[in-house]
């Protein structure tokens, strides 16, 4: 849902969406093949911001292209799984509910003993 309510968005108020258009293109190859191999949110909202810096005539295609290189998109990622997660300990304390706590000895790591060594 949310995916196709972004596309419709942006094919309607961006500039021009030839990065959308090719994943678009290639979902349709995917999902032919196997049917869960869709264009996620995480993809749409890529393949959009990549479309805006390309298209939008506020970025020389130098300067679009330095933003790509330089990983501008990942922090739009980490923004959303941050909000997210306020959400989610938001909620665990509105519903008075625990804070999860994954088990301790699922997450911790024991270095090898030759790296012990070297630091």
């Amino acid at each position: 849902m949310r995916v196709q309510i972004l596309k419709e968005y942006v094919k309607e108020h961006f500039p021009a969406t030839p990065v959308l258009d090719y994943a678009l293109a290639v979902e349709k190859i995917t999902t032919s093949k196997k049917p869960n191999l869709i264009l996620n949110v995480d993809g749409l909202i890529g393949a959009a911001v990549v479309d805006l810096l390309r298209c939008s005539g506020c970025f020389t295609a130098e300067e679009a292209q330095e933003y790509i290189e330089i990983g501008a998109l990942n922090g739009l990622f980490v923004l959303g799984r941050t909000i997210g997660f306020i959400g989610h300990y938001l909620d665990q304390k509105r519903l008075k509910q625990g804070l999860y706590r994954h088990p301790w000895d699922d997450i911790s790591y024991i270095l090898p003993e030759a790296m012990m060594e070297e630091a």
